[in-house]
């Protein structure tokens, strides 16, 4: 069995021989994800593109029939929010008793000090391209980041991975998110195993048994 620790299951409208973690952006993915069918985890939040977008409160009522939180967080390079906005709709939703899946562009160290703040006991930290400085901490709070496909190509992605113990390691696809042109789905976590076992110089089985148990120490399932 393969993990996919975030993918955007709501906009692929298919079924993949993986075990997902279904994030979601808005209100209207919070409430396709929680009525999806299947074999996952399920996810509510408000994407930072999304922050200010009135829906704070109504998401919130979603988050006991969740599974996890996410995806949220900040971007500063993207979002058209203010950054008092973004906090403040990221703030809302780090709940110490619930995994949080953070989307963090060029917010990176920002994020993590929020989530500490907040007591958040699980943080995922999906598709980290940030400093390679931060990695200790993020080790050292227990939290996680993930690693998509397109670690195959794109360097800043390959240097985080050198840097990282594979103990704090998650796949993801991202799926449904288009990339290079190129749409995201889940069964591309089998492009991230391989890589992960050629980069690392380790045996593809053991690398799938790590990730493995990452993901449900990362979800709280263990």
């Amino acid at each position: 069995m393969l993990f996919d620790a975030h993918c955007h299951c709501s906009e692929l409208g298919r079924k993949y021989d993986v075990f997902v973690a279904a994030v979601s952006m808005d209100l209207r993915t919070s409430l396709a994800t929680l009525n999806m069918e299947g074999k996952m985890l399920k996810g509510v939040g408000i994407h930072p593109w999304n922050a200010g977008n009135g829906e704070l409160e109504k998401v919130k009522e979603l988050v006991e029939r969740a599974d996890f939180i996410g995806e949220v967080g900040l971007d500063y390079r993207l979002s058209k929010a203010s950054k008092e906005v973004q906090i403040r709709y990221f703030e809302e939703f780090l709940i110490p008793d619930k995994t949080v899946n953070i989307h963090a562009l060029d917010a990176w160290e920002e994020a993590f000090n929020l989530a500490l703040k907040h007591g958040v006991k699980r943080a995922i930290f999906h598709w980290y391209t940030g400093p390679l400085h931060l990695l200790k901490d993020i080790e050292g709070a227990g939290y996680f980041i993930t690693v998509n496909p397109s670690v195959t190509f794109q360097e800043k992605h390959q240097r985080v991975v050198d840097a990282s113990p594979l103990e704090i390691i998650l796949t993801e696809s991202d799926g449904g998110y288009v990339y290079k042109g190129r749409i995201l789905e889940p069964s591309m976590v089998n492009e991230v195993i391989e890589f992960l076992a050629n980069r690392k110089g380790i045996d593809r089985k053991e690398v799938e048994k790590i990730v493995e148990r990452n993901f449900r120490k990362g979800f709280g399932l263990n």
